[in-house]
């Protein structure tokens, strides 16, 4: 199988994801709260999966059964959108934690769309700089390109004019599971600290803190 049949898939998978976050969005009333970024009545499931940890562990769906997650895709060489939502991120977790409504915090998974060049060591210490409890993970293309899909993020290797080198352009939302594998959350740029931790806070609230 070829890179060209990954990218394929993704996209045929990205539009079936498009689809149902319509559906979500468009099916959003009745009793349910109006929460920017809540995906429901109909959220998206994740299925199986399985990535490669930092630590050299795998990552899979039994990882994020039972707990909230938040999910963002970059690559440790991102010159800035990345590390922007990756602080972000930081924040938003350090005020989750301080809510004495809240049971815990949702855990935080980097996923790297760059195998190539984030090897463990180098996931690791990424996401080590924000927060030590912050996952870090990726796969080889197959089951990168599987994962992704399911939240609908593209991604695509661009490479410099030239030059030996190459970057990667990626969707940058923040996406929130919950303890039954459902993505009722995604958060678009900007990302604004206040905001997320809002709309997580409510939507744990209103679903529940498993």
């Amino acid at each position: 199988m070829n890179r060209l049949f990954f990218v394929t898939a993704a996209f045929l998978a990205c539009a079936a994801f498009a689809a149902g976050l319509y559906l979500a969005v468009t099916m959003h009333r009745g009793n349910a709260p109006s929460i920017d970024g809540f995906l429901w009545p109909e959220p998206p499931r994740l299925s199986a999966f399985e990535l490669d940890r930092d630590d050299g562990a795998k990552l899979t769906e039994q990882d994020f059964m039972g707990r909230w997650t938040l999910v963002f895709f970059g690559f440790a060489n991102c010159p800035d959108v990345c590390p922007t939502t990756m602080n972000t991120l930081a924040q938003v977790v350090e005020k989750l934690n301080a809510d004495p409504t809240l049971a815990t915090a949702p855990q935080v998974v980097f996923v790297s769309v760059d195998p190539e060049r984030d090897k463990p060591e180098i996931l690791r210490e990424y996401v080590d700089y924000f927060n030590e409890d912050f996952i870090g993970a990726t796969a080889n293309e197959e089951r990168l390109s599987h994962f992704a899909a399911q939240f609908g993020v593209l991604y695509m290797k661009i490479e410099t004019p030239g030059q030996d080198t190459y970057t990667m352009d990626h969707s940058a939302s923040i996406l929130l599971v919950d303890p039954a594998l459902n993505t009722v959350g995604l958060f678009s740029p900007p990302h604004l600290v206040d905001g997320i931790t809002r709309s997580v806070t409510q939507i744990i609230d209103y679903l529940g803190d498993e």
